[in-house]
């Protein structure tokens, strides 16, 4: 027997443990969107299920956050068009379900970056919390950036950064924050546009420049590290002067 979107739900319910008031007020989101289950407990859920396209979208129709996570976890990923990237990108309404949806779906395609800028152009909230979103997971996994991709991360970072809606200038510093870390390079560019941001005498864009240059200026590349960590880790400090 098919194991049903209802039926997951049902599982979801059974093993809720937080109080959905709490998680509503963290994830900002309304009460009744949630069931008040662990992130745990759905990726568990997602691994004891089997991967299934149909059943994905049947639980992204539900109202709660913890179905939609799941419904990303049960996506396959070679069964993701565009069509359907584009449905679920338009309906996302809270920031942990954009950003697992970043992270689960789009980070390691090819097209990551061209679906990023596109959405960071967009003015609606999610959507573009979702193109700066997947720019930082996508500087996460690149160790060297054309000089083509850099002038359009930077472009799409400093053009966002105006924007005084705290879940886009949140998702901006964390984009150029990790474009920093990427290499020695990237980390010369990142401070400079963050200085820039810094003295741009506009609130959001110094708000932006200075949440990213605190992390940015204590960063160093060390031998054990592809990317560049803070001086003041337990390994950084090995290496600081």
């Amino acid at each position: 027997m098919e194991t049903g979107a209802a039926d997951l739900i049902e599982q979801l319910r059974a093993q809720s443990s937080k109080d959905p008031l709490d998680v509503a007020a963290k994830r900002m989101v309304p009460a009744e969107m949630v069931i008040g289950v662990s992130t745990s407990e759905v990726r568990a859920l997602a691994k004891t299920t089997t991967k299934d396209r149909s059943l994905a979208e049947e639980l992204w129709s539900s109202q709660f956050i913890e179905a939609k996570a799941l419904a990303i976890l049960l996506l396959p990923p070679k069964l993701i068009d565009n069509a359907l990237i584009e449905t679920w990108v338009a309906e996302l309404s809270d920031w942990s379900t954009c950003d697992l949806f970043v992270k689960a779906i789009m980070a390691r395609r090819a097209d990551a970056l061209d679906w990023s800028v596109k959405w960071a152009s967009n003015p609606r909230l999610y959507t573009k919390r979702a193109g700066l979103a997947l720019i930082a997971n996508y500087c996460m996994r690149a160790e060297m950036f054309a000089d083509d991709v850099s002038t359009s991360i930077i472009s799409t970072i400093r053009q966002s950064a105006p924007d005084d809606r705290d879940h886009v200038r949140q998702a901006s510093c964390w984009a150029l924050r990790e474009f920093g870390k990427s290499n020695t390079d990237s980390h010369e560019q990142a401070c400079i546009l963050a200085l820039e941001l810094i003295d741009s005498g506009h609130a959001e864009m110094s708000w932006v420049g200075r949440c990213a240059y605190r992390e940015l200026e204590d960063l160093i590349k060390v031998p054990e590290r592809r990317r560049l960590i803070s001086r003041k880790s337990k390994t950084g400090m090995k290496y600081a002067d």
